[in-house]
């Protein structure tokens, strides 16, 4: 499994010391700027409490809180060693964090399936902690990472909903087939098992009917 601080892109191993000195609070957003399919302006709000879940709760502890500070950070340090120089980023806000014991940040978000304006923010992040608003935004790369796509996928499907419902309205006096008519048999396809897993979930808000399995947990 991948260590839970490695989860981030490279340039965000150093970005708290690219905030003026004295920054204590980081408070930024999560927006879809835009559509390349014509006609949606909303998306469908999916797979946060999945990311909080799995990542900064699960694996943030199993893999980092829940080592040995040592360990952690002799690997970390590794890494970044190796790809930026010997010792190009300090590891000293790294062990705080450890010390800390969990991730100084709070969420706050649209409720899962409801359609959120393009260009307005669907969840925000900020610190709790003063010494730690760097955390904010080093958690951004996974969190976008992990969410377009059950947003896209769940957005992707309510647009097929309202069209399968409008033609359904028009030519039919059993609406109630709609709900089968969007089956997804999308699983082999899938760049992975999460992908399939959290995919199918968010198809599965707009239709009854799936071939993956998984998706149903």
């Amino acid at each position: 499994m991948i260590p839970a601080i490695h989860m981030s892109d490279m340039y965000k191993t150093d970005h708290r010391r690219q905030y003026p000195q004295g920054t204590t609070e980081v408070y930024s957003n999560l927006t879809a700027r835009g559509s390349r399919i014509p006609g949606i302006d909303k998306v469908v709000v999916f797979g946060i409490q999945y990311f909080i879940q799995e990542y900064m709760v699960k694996r943030f502890n199993a893999e980092f809180f829940g080592k040995p500070k040592a360990q952690v950070v002799a690997a970390y340090k590794r890494r970044l060693d190796y790809s930026l120089g010997p010792d190009a980023v300090s590891m000293d806000h790294i062990e705080a964090l450890h010390d800390l014991g969990y991730l100084p940040v709070t969420i706050k978000a649209l409720p899962e399936g409801s359609r959120c304006p393009l260009r307005v923010p669907f969840l925000t992040i900020k610190n709790t902690h003063p010494d730690f608003a760097w955390v904010t935004n080093f958690l951004e790369s996974i969190l976008s990472a992990v969410v377009w796509q059950p947003i896209t996928s769940a957005t992707i499907a309510h647009s097929y909903r309202q069209l399968l419902d409008r033609y359904a309205s028009a030519t039919s006096d059993m609406p109630e087939l709609v709900q089968w008519q969007g089956h997804d048999f999308s699983m082999r396809g899938m760049s992975s098992l999460e992908s399939a897993c959290v995919s199918g979930a968010a198809h599965l808000l707009s239709f009854t009917g799936t071939d993956t399995i998984p998706a149903i947990d």
